[in-house]
């Protein structure tokens, strides 16, 4: 392993223990206390759902939480991604591979946290993120 590769699995493995700790926080919301009642049911009437419950379900909402956490997923998990790709020498299909597996697990840890969800939807979200960031850092070094 060269010694520059070595300074990227760092920062991955810092990521992967920031994802761990916020998914391992119980009930995690922002606003839900603090929205006027006609945000609220302007965020009700606006909300879209797939299925009832469970990891198949999903729902798409302009809830400030629903944005920040789908924000938290895109950021955290692309700069996983791209850590991942330039950690394993560039290797498009390891990073892939390795983010689909690391989402999966991120989404069963927060299966079993108090007041939070594991859904096939996030992390679906987590790799489509991972290989945009990917994408980004391939195209900045054909740039360069």
């Amino acid at each position: 392993m060269k010694k520059v590769n070595s300074y990227y699995w760092y920062l991955a493995f810092g990521l992967m223990a920031v994802i761990s700790v916020l998914s391992d926080i119980p009930n995690l919301v922002f606003f839900e206390k603090i929205l006027p009642p006609e945000l609220y049911a302007w965020v009700i009437q606006y909300s879209i759902k797939w299925g009832s419950s469970g990891f198949f379900s999903y729902s798409i909402s302009p809830h400030p939480d629903y944005i920040l956490h789908k924000l938290g997923h895109i950021f955290l998990f692309g700069f996983l991604g791209m850590a991942l790709y330039l950690a394993m020498n560039r290797s498009v299909a390891k990073a892939a591979m390795a983010i689909t597996l690391l989402a999966l697990a991120d989404e069963i840890h927060q299966g079993f946290t108090i007041g939070r969800s594991s859904r096939f939807g996030d992390v679906v979200l987590d790799a489509a993120a991972a290989m945009v960031f990917i994408l980004f850092a391939i195209i900045r070094r054909e740039k360069t």
